[in-house]
């Protein structure tokens, strides 16, 4: 890694060196951008993750044999029109999530800047490209328990993976304890949690009486 430009001043990774330090050194390599978070080369490690995973997602679309035939077959040709709205809402919730995060971070003290969020949800997702192997194992394995298996197992091991990465990229960036990191990505998701839950029982509540 290059660490001196010409003038002296400590430069930031590579594209394939950011790469390689996100997925084998994650806590050295958020350090070193915690400064000056490369944001252009986050937007293209995204970019590519999303166009990789929609495309497999239209490639080996859902199983929907447990749906009646005519929906099954409505869903089936709809396949390509769902992978481009799933990758326009990716990048939605990519800047949704960056922006909720970051007003966590701040009420817990974090130093960090938005533009430091958005490079380390990007870079935290690197792994889901991981799970595109799995999603092949699956879809020629369907039948087979220890296919369905290693796909399940694979896809949760990607999952917590990323996760791990987005708890150390946010503890470096916003400069505060990793129970903070935790607090900052676990309370957003639990209040959510909770207002689906509310709503959902609220509208069980209000159709029970009509359905006695």
């Amino acid at each position: 890694m290059n660490d001196l430009q010409e003038n002296g001043n400590i430069s930031r990774p590579g594209l394939a060196e950011l790469v390689y330090g996100v997925l084998f050194t994650p806590t050295a390599t958020f350090r070193s951008i915690s400064a000056n978070p490369p944001l252009f080369h986050g937007f293209i490690v995204f970019l590519v993750v999303v166009a990789l995973t929609s495309l497999v997602n239209i490639l080996i679309p859902p199983d929907f044999s447990n749906v009646p035939p005519e929906f099954g077959e409505a869903l089936a040709r709809a396949g390509p029109f769902i992978g481009i709205i799933g990758a326009l809402l990716a990048f939605i919730s990519w800047f949704m999530q960056a922006g909720i995060f970051q007003l966590f971070a701040e009420f817990f003290g974090g130093k960090g800047r938005a533009t430091g969020v958005l490079t380390v949800l990007a870079l935290a997702d690197i792994p889901g490209v991981l799970v595109i192997p799995f999603k092949v194992v699956g879809h020629f394995t369907a039948s087979s328990f220890l296919g369905t298996f290693v796909t399940v197992a694979g896809s949760l091991a990607v999952f917590v993976w990323g996760i791990l990465l987005l708890v150390i990229g946010l503890r470096e960036i916003q400069q505060f304890s990793t129970g903070k990191a935790v607090a900052t990505i676990l309370i957003p998701f639990g209040i959510a949690g909770l207002t689906a839950m509310i709503i959902i029982i609220s509208l069980v509540g209000a159709v029970i009486p009509f359905a006695g």
